[in-house]
């Protein structure tokens, strides 16, 4: 054997994982973990970090996890500025909802604006105790203004808090593979669809703790100059590089990839579908960027960066089912 020889048991073994991420999935390396994922329609929102993860609202785990919620949402109303206090608090079944109200016609100089006369701030949080498991989810103030004058905002808002918790009751724990319809917030959590809703956003980004990382983007847009305008912003400077067409997912595209910015070893990409439609979840506005550097994965040479991106790309499917629930 020659010195340049490697036995065939030396060589080291490249490991990928598959994730279910939105309404897609795709194959990354072993150790690229996600470190963030958001998801959002014109009723709720919901996010999911790491475990030790402490600033932002997320998933908790344990059996202190219904009074580890409980002190986040109080320590934010007690940040308020106004006077608040809590108009609803609903601790039983599987659903747990805590509402405030904000009466910010208090603040000086917001008396004549009437989009500042109150606000309800909604929280949930999906409990599964057969996992001790739960997510925090937030309402969303997206059907509109209630005016200070309206003497029914009550009923109005008891309305709206009904179809709020019906969406929030559609997230649900289903570890990594399943066949459920809707959009995936991680390999555990998922917004089971039955029904899309209006409009949806969605993002995960993964990384590796090195160099690497690789985020994906979905979500509608009801507005042809909007989605123009947002496509247009996600080619950036990139529209002076050179690109290539190329299909993800089924999805047409243009894949731009760049040298990265302190390393001749590592590529920065960004892929951008370009038959994305207005109303449109199965061709909703789509975009995939990241980097890639070579040294954190010197097990890939003599491969080439590009290629590394290229295959990842290829590794990025449509879910089964993960398009159930879409009439558009």
């Amino acid at each position: 054997m020659s010195k340049t020889d490697v036995r065939e048991d030396e060589i080291p073994e490249f490991e990928f994982t598959e994730h279910c991420a939105g309404r897609y999935q795709l194959e990354l390396p072993a150790d690229m973990k996600l470190i963030d994922s958001g998801y959002n329609d014109e009723l709720i929102m919901a996010s999911v970090y790491p475990p030790e993860e402490q600033v932002h609202d997320t998933a908790y785990r344990g059996e202190p996890r219904v009074e580890d919620w409980q002190a986040r949402v109080e320590a934010q109303r007690q940040k308020e500025i106004v006077e608040t206090g809590y108009v609803h608090k609903g601790l039983e079944g599987s659903l747990k909802t805590l509402v405030y109200y904000a009466d910010r016609r208090k603040i000086p100089g917001m008396r004549e604006k009437p989009n500042r006369s109150h606000k309800f701030e909604t929280f949930f949080l999906k409990d599964f105790p057969e996992v001790e498991q739960a997510i925090a989810i937030q309402g969303q103030g997206a059907l509109g203004v209630v005016q200070r004058d309206e003497r029914d905002y009550k009923a109005i808002y008891r309305e709206r808090l009904a179809r709020m918790q019906e969406r929030a009751n559609q997230v649900e724990y289903h570890p990594w593979p399943h066949k459920k319809a809707g959009v995936c917030l991680d390999r555990e959590f998922v917004v089971v669809n039955t029904l899309a809703p209006e409009r949806e956003g969605y993002a995960m980004e993964f990384y590796n703790g090195k160099r690497s990382r690789f985020l994906l983007m979905g979500g509608t847009y009801t507005s042809e100059g909007r989605l123009k305008e947002v496509q247009k912003e996600a080619s950036g400077m990139l529209a002076f590089l050179a690109s290539s067409k190329m299909k993800v997912a089924g999805r047409q595209g243009r894949l731009f990839i760049s040298d990265g910015k302190y390393s001749e070893t590592e590529r920065e990409f960004r892929w951008i579908a370009t038959d994305s439609e207005v109303n449109s979840f199965k061709n909703g506005h789509l975009v995939i960027e990241g980097a890639i550097e070579m040294k954190d994965y010197p097990e890939m040479a003599p491969m080439k960066g590009t290629d590394v991106i290229v295959g990842l790309l290829k590794g990025v499917r449509e879910r089964p089912y993960g398009m159930l629930d879409v009439k558009r």
